[in-house]
């Protein structure tokens, strides 16, 4: 389980470092009492005098703090590739992109160069520290107006309900107007006031489905409570027949907690449902539960399907490739990797990824070419994968 460990702030040993991923992306995230914001991730894998833990390093882009979510318990002598994939697994719930750095194959001054790279491996300095304790509560003017009107709106019901209290319409109302509130501080980044808006939204409502939905997202996500994500979840599901955002949603939770066959049922039913305006999403999520499961060929003609109807689905052809890639199948890896490039041309990550098919090709030249291509792209949307791709060309040496 991996909750999240305000105790750390960076990773301050380099030599206790066994393994080492980073993303190769940089996707909006939200973690607990923060405003949304892109981030950079990190997994790293460490040994510390013999207790063995997994981090997920989100380094906020703006703000330049790090998020650390770590392992609750040390793990067991050869579970660490399991706790590893656990971490990826959480990771690209988020939407992170991640690739291996080689950490193990490296020689000392090598890592210290990337760990140096790395905010993951640096410390806050005293303006950051700061900031954050600092942090003032959401001063968005629509959740104000919005909170105003709420109260109004409550008080003015009461005061029209005598003695009896507010009606059931009324409370119904209520309930949706807490659901937007805590809707808006979610999308202002304050995870506590959520919470309490859509607690009181489920106490005033408790049959509406989409405040178990709501509360599912932010206990699992943000706020690191699984067993009551887990529950509303299923409550969410209990109190609406078809309700196929919450099954996609319950599908990543079991994702993130490394439960894919459990997962897999609630994709399929997402996907059944022919008015569901995210299918894409589910059924490459449910691909990835497939894959994880060992059922590799599903997998793959999955993706294929979902990639047949949206074509420009950049996730979709990159968990194509990765698949591929595992299984030795470079040309087929290769061509999922080409589609992913023509379908998001300013992604500097599509070309690292040809670069690397075409390294195991032994084809230098080509490999040289993608990984100029990535240079160029990223330089200023991406500059850690621009960086990658540097690193990757130096090592190529002079053509």
């Amino acid at each position: 389980m991996l909750l999240e460990d305000p105790s750390r702030t960076h990773v301050a040993s380099v030599a206790s470092v066994v393994d080492l991923f980073e993303s190769t992306n940089q996707p909006l995230v939200q973690p607990s009492g923060r405003a949304a914001q892109p981030a950079q991730a990190a997994i790293v894998a460490l040994d510390e005098e013999g207790e063995r833990r997994v981090l997920v390093v989100l380094t906020l882009i703006q703000s330049q703090e790090n998020v650390i979510y770590a392992s609750t318990e040390s793990i067991a002598t050869g579970q660490l590739s399991h706790a590893v994939d656990e971490a990826m697994l959480f990771a690209e719930s988020m939407g992170f992109i991640l690739d291996g750095t080689g950490w193990p194959q490296m020689d000392r001054s090598s890592r210290e160069q990337l760990a140096a790279r790395l905010a993951a491996f640096r410390a806050p300095s005293l303006k950051q520290k700061l900031s954050t304790a600092e942090r003032k509560p959401s001063t968005d003017p629509l959740a104000q107006v919005a909170r105003l009107f709420a109260a109004f709106g409550v008080a003015a019901a009461l005061g029209l309900a005598g003695c009896g209290g507010p009606t059931a319409e009324q409370r119904e109302k209520s309930a949706e107007i807490h659901y937007d509130l805590g809707t808006n501080s979610m999308n202002a980044g304050d995870a506590q006031a959520a919470l309490a808006e859509y607690l009181q939204a489920e106490k005033d409502n408790p049959d509406m489905p989409q405040i178990h939905n709501a509360l599912g997202l932010l206990y699992g996500f943000s706020l690191g409570r699984p067993v009551e994500a887990e529950n509303e979840f299923k409550q969410a599901l209990d109190l609406k027949d078809v309700f196929s955002e919450a099954e996609t949603n319950y599908g990543a939770f079991l994702l993130s907690r490394g439960r894919f066959a459990d997962a897999i049922p609630h994709f399929q039913k997402a996907i059944n449902d022919p008015l569901y305006g995210a299918r894409t999403l589910a059924e490459c999520n449910l691909a990835w539960a497939l894959y994880k499961t060992g059922a590799t060929d599903r997998a793959v003609a999955q993706l294929r399907a979902a990639l047949l109807v949206a074509p420009k689905y950049c996730k979709g052809w990159r968990q194509l490739g990765a698949i591929f890639a595992e299984k030795g199948s470079l040309d087929d890896a290769l061509d999922a990797y080409t589609r992913y490039a023509d379908a998001c041309p300013d992604a500097a990550d599509a070309q690292l990824q040809e670069a690397s098919i075409f390294a195991r090709q032994a084809k230098a030249e080509d490999a040289r070419r993608s990984l100029n291509k990535c240079v160029d792209l990223g330089k200023d949307k991406d500059p850690n994968t621009a960086a990658e791709c540097r690193k990757l060309l130096r090592g190529m040496g002079a053509p």
